[in-house]
């Protein structure tokens, strides 16, 4: 026996009654992802209001009394613009796209990290530059020179130590909220490779 043999058997087989049809299924997630981008715009641009606050904070009480803490502010209102222009890639989403674009876009959206991220580097420098500064001062004032940098290098190792853990925090989030998504999303690009 071929395969070949149980070809006429599949021609009769169809989708039950009431099963929904292809175009239904893709409708019903266009729809899904609709309210997951509108839920992670608004949560993007609070979240930058926010950031923002704080900067504005940091900027004004740090630039007048200790040398780096109004740098770090202006790495946290980067940092607030970073994830506004994060926020608003959600809202300019074409939901009207072909099939195969939108679902890329989606994939591009849902991604842990990539080259698409890099623009956050720009803000962490700066928040690390302004730790620096600011823990260099502080030590200086009540050290000498070898405590002091010895005090700049254990805040470099408690920056480094941190962002690693930022970074681990962030993938077990992002594995929680949205892997799931991103499976969804390349199987049915999948599933349209195979037509």
């Amino acid at each position: 026996m071929n395969l070949d043999d149980f070809k006429p058997l599949t021609k009769r087989v169809t989708a039950p009654e009431g099963a929904p049809s292809a175009a239904e299924n893709l409708g019903s997630f266009i729809a899904e992802m609709r309210s997951r981008d509108q839920r992670s715009r608004r949560l993007a641009l609070g979240m930058a209001l926010i950031l923002f606050s704080v900067g504005a904070v940091f900027v004004a009480v740090g630039t007048s009394r200790f040398p780096g803490v109004g740098l770090i502010g202006v790495g946290i209102m980067l940092s607030a613009g970073y994830v506004c222009w994060k926020g608003r890639s959600f809202g300019r989403v074409d939901y009207g796209a072909p099939a195969r674009e939108f679902l890329a876009a989606a994939a591009r959206r849902y991604g842990f990290l990539g080259m698409k991220d890099a623009p956050a580097l720009v803000p962490l420098l700066v928040m690390g530059l302004g730790g620096a500064l600011a823990v260099y001062h502080a030590a200086a004032q009540h050290l000498n020179e070898r405590g002091a940098l010895l005090a700049l290098g254990g805040y470099l190792v408690f920056m480094a130590a941190l962002c690693v853990f930022a970074l681990i925090v962030s993938r077990k989030d992002w594995h929680r909220e949205h892997a799931g998504l991103l499976r969804e999303i390349r199987r049915r690009e999948q599933e349209l490779q195979n037509g």
